[in-house]
């Protein structure tokens, strides 16, 4: 009962290779290139029906998902044929030399995130992923997922691989057990740790690097740094990036020179400006500030200005990321650029090439951002005529 007459009458194989767990390709793949194999033998004739689901677990020595991930990704790439209440069979035409459609989902795990639409980021980086697939041909799903459900969704999808959008620091389990679930996947726009996890980022060492050596060329020691609660593992990386190179090099950080907003500042403009004023009017004042992000350096651009200090004159503006409006703000901001669009590519590269080969994808690969050198930084005042906080300008927004 519950299997159909047809797979009843379906003649075993002669020879099959059953799965092994010790090797890193996934199981559902071995399963796929076991059946293609009889077929190609001629142990599967065409027209002939497959075992049963059932049978082929005990044959290749796996479990019910694997098989039927298998046989729907070969149905898809035209080797077998399933009619309902028959069977599966083999197709008449067999599948040499097919080129399979992959399907792949761009997912990511926060409701709110991303914000698709917002040119900074996430539009170049949308280009980057969808062009990629494109040129190979790979149909995309975008989808918000929560954490719990992401094996779930890959086996109701039947998705070929992921791509997760920006996971948080705290996600970094989520991504080892889809490793060992054996699910192909490439976590975009964020690094971890455990650089073996399959990811691609740009270089947030070096970006920082960058905008703390042009302040120290033009003569800043006294830098402070404004960025977002340490959730993301960008601002996390930049931060801790920061704290190191000007620990490296011989200065400190007056505690008062870190700010670290706890909501990203486009959820309320005049809040965020309203405590970025309210930072700036209560510390000794920098001659330099390094915002990790481009909407506070935003931010911070708006507040310095309601606070009557100008830029570049008294106080020094440097952004990570530079998007085509940062060259049009007054004075234009200097600011490291992102290789955002090829972020996108390469990730659906390096999930492409890892599914063509039947493995799972490895290692984080960092890609390297430039500066940009405009009008927002110049050499620091001369000691001693530097504003106060406390006469200059007003400290509500």
């Amino acid at each position: 009962m519950g299997q159909n007459l047809e797979e009843d009458k379906a003649m075993p194989l002669r020879t099959v290779q059953r799965v092994n767990r010790q090797i890193a390709k996934p199981v559902y793949w071995q399963v796929k290139e076991a059946i293609k194999a009889s077929i190609e033998r001629g142990d599967l004739k065409p027209g002939e029906v497959l075992p049963g689901r059932l049978e082929l677990c005990r044959m290749l020595g796996t479990n019910r998902p694997a098989v039927d991930r298998a046989i729907a990704e070969l149905v898809k790439e035209g080797w077998l044929i399933s009619i309902k209440g028959k069977g599966t069979f083999v197709a008449e035409a067999l599948g040499q030399g097919k080129s399979k459609v992959l399907t792949c989902a761009v997912i990511w795990f926060l409701p709110e995130a991303p914000q698709l639409e917002d040119a900074t980021c996430w539009g170049p980086l949308m280009r980057g992923v969808t062009q990629g697939a494109a040129e190979r041909e790979i149909r995309l799903l975008f989808r918000y997922c929560p954490p719990e459900e992401v094996v779930k969704f890959v086996r109701t999808f039947q998705v070929d691989g992921l791509i997760v959008l920006a996971p948080y620091v705290e996600n970094e389990s989520v991504l080892l057990h889809l490793r060992q679930q054996g699910i192909p996947f490439v976590a975009l726009a964020a690094a971890f740790e455990d650089d073996s996890l399959p990811c691609v980022d740009v270089d947030n060492f070096m970006g920082v690097r960058l905008a703390l050596e042009h302040l120290w060329g033009l003569g800043h020691r006294q830098i402070a740094i404004v960025d977002l609660a340490l959730k993301g593992s960008a601002p996390l990386q930049r931060w801790e990036a920061f704290q190191r190179l000007m620990g490296n090099a011989g200065l400190s950080i007056d505690p008062r020179w870190t700010l670290l907003m706890p909501t990203y500042p486009s959820g309320d403009v005049e809040i965020t400006v309203g405590r970025l004023i309210r930072w700036l009017s209560e510390i000794p004042l920098p001659t330099a500030i390094f915002a990790a992000t481009y909407d506070m350096a935003l931010a911070t651009l708006q507040a310095l200005r309601r606070l009557e200090i100008a830029v570049p004159q008294e106080m020094s503006l440097i952004s990570f990321d530079d998007p085509p409006t940062a060259a049009f703000l007054d004075p234009p901001l200097t600011a490291v650029r992102q290789p955002v669009e090829a972020l996108g590519q390469r990730a659906v590269q390096k999930l492409y090439d890892a599914l063509q080969r039947g493995v799972m994808p490895e290692g984080t690969e960092l890609l390297p951002p430039e500066l940009i050198v405009r009008a927002s930084t110049a050499p620091p005042r001369a000691e001693g005529t530097k504003p106060s906080p406390i006469t200059k300008g007003s400290a509500s927004p």
